[in-house]
């Protein structure tokens, strides 16, 4: 895989490292979402940026990042390696993602077009229907929010969604709805459509807390 260059000027040189080190950051987190890196597995920068022809600094700055967040653990010089989830962290992962998916539904509500709405309503009906789908459903529920999240008109809300998207995908694929989150998601999922159709802030931010169990 080639990550895409465009070509850029010299005063844009900073830019274009952004760029790079922002798809590569992408590529590595969602291959340890999808598996395809399980715990303990190595990571080497080198051979990283051989396979996807770019040079060790963006791949360099895309491993701190995902370390941040606790995806990888760096070992300087050597090797860097996938993390282990621990039920701890999965829980917190859960709550955090609960509570952000509700900012971020208050904050899209009075924002968003009819046209919107209608999209967004079709992506929350597609969630009842994963219920029994650990993965499923945690993908659904990020593509409502993921929606929702890019029409927030919040840049930093925006941001730190962007930075902790890919760990909460990755904590919360496995996640199991218990019967008593069941019926808190399917009230969330009945409730929302109404709350954004009627501009109603407060209401779609406690149906989509619901919809995580966290109201």
């Amino acid at each position: 895989m080639v990550l895409e260059q465009p070509r850029v000027g010299v005063r844009d040189a900073g830019t274009k490292k952004e760029l790079l080190a922002e798809g590569v950051f992408h590529f590595i987190g969602e291959r340890i979402v999808r598996g395809e890196l399980a715990p303990g597995d190595r990571i080497r920068d080198a051979e990283l940026a051989r396979e996807l022809s770019v040079s060790r600094t963006p791949v360099r700055e895309a491993l701190q990042r995902l370390e941040r967040i606790g995806l990888v653990k760096m070992y300087p010089s050597r090797f860097t390696e996938v993390t282990r989830l621990t039920p701890d962290a999965v829980r917190v992962a859960h709550e955090f993602a609960g509570l952000q998916a509700g900012v971020i539904a208050r904050l899209a509500c009075p924002r968003l077009a009819e046209d919107e709405i209608d999209a967004v309503v079709r992506l929350v009906e597609h969630v009842p229907l994963t219920v029994d789908d650990a993965a499923a459903c945690s993908q659904a529920r990020r593509e409502v929010v993921g929606y929702l999240a890019a029409r927030t008109g919040n840049r930093l809300q925006q941001a730190l969604v962007d930075e902790a998207s890919i760990a909460l995908a990755r904590a919360l694929r496995g996640f199991v709805v218990t019967p008593e989150h069941r019926e808190s998601l399917l009230r969330g999922c009945d409730e929302m459509p109404r709350a954004l159709r009627e501009r109603d802030a407060d209401a779609a931010e406690h149906a989509t807390r619901m919809i995580y169990g966290v109201a």
